[in-house]
């Protein structure tokens, strides 16, 4: 079974909850690592802006946006990983229930964004098209899917550390 957004629940493996606890780290952990990777590709993204702006050529440009998406599309499958992990840590404990329901549009706007991301090429001609020559939305880090604004930035980080902060504040001490 592929598992992907649209189909995430389902079919799912079972798990110990000690496993499961060990996915939330293993991701989370991940996530935080990518994340000076991916802000060291927006200054890949915003030399090659400089560049199209000088040139009027727009390749390097598109590569980077391409290279920065697929980084994003990592980052956001540690969160689609997170939340198959809650999801299953749910059924068993309506405590953790209770953090799927206070996380959950946090939670719904990056996994849509990973769905979204899966046709990177889709995403870069969408911020050609919605920012123009201009390309503002790499200098606001601002960048659009299907008309939502998303980056991978602070507000994103601090709010899968809260997300992961409060799954593992649950656990049992031994776990």
């Amino acid at each position: 079974m592929v598992r992907d957004v649209a189909n995430r629940y389902q079919g799912l493996p079972r798990r110990t909850p000690d496993m499961l606890f060990q996915v939330v780290r293993k991701f989370a952990r991940a996530a935080l690592q990518h994340d000076p990777f991916i802000q060291k590709k927006k200054r890949d993204v915003e030399l090659a802006r400089e560049e199209m702006r000088a040139s009027g050529e727009s390749g390097r440009l598109v590569s980077e946006l391409t290279i920065l998406f697929q980084e994003f599309h990592f980052y956001l499958t540690c969160w689609l990983q997170i939340d198959l992990a809650l999801y299953r840590l749910a059924e068993a404990d309506q405590k953790f229930g209770e953090i799927r329901n206070r996380f959950h549009d946090d939670l719904e706007l990056h996994l849509r964004i990973r769905k979204l991301v899966d046709d990177t090429a889709s995403c870069v001609t969408e911020q050609f098209v919605r920012c123009g020559e201009e390309m503002a939305c790499v200098t606001d880090d601002r960048y659009w899917f299907e008309g939502t604004p998303f980056s991978v930035d602070e507000r994103s980080v601090q709010s899968l550390k809260r997300l992961v902060d409060a799954i593992m504040g649950q656990r049992p001490p031994s776990s």
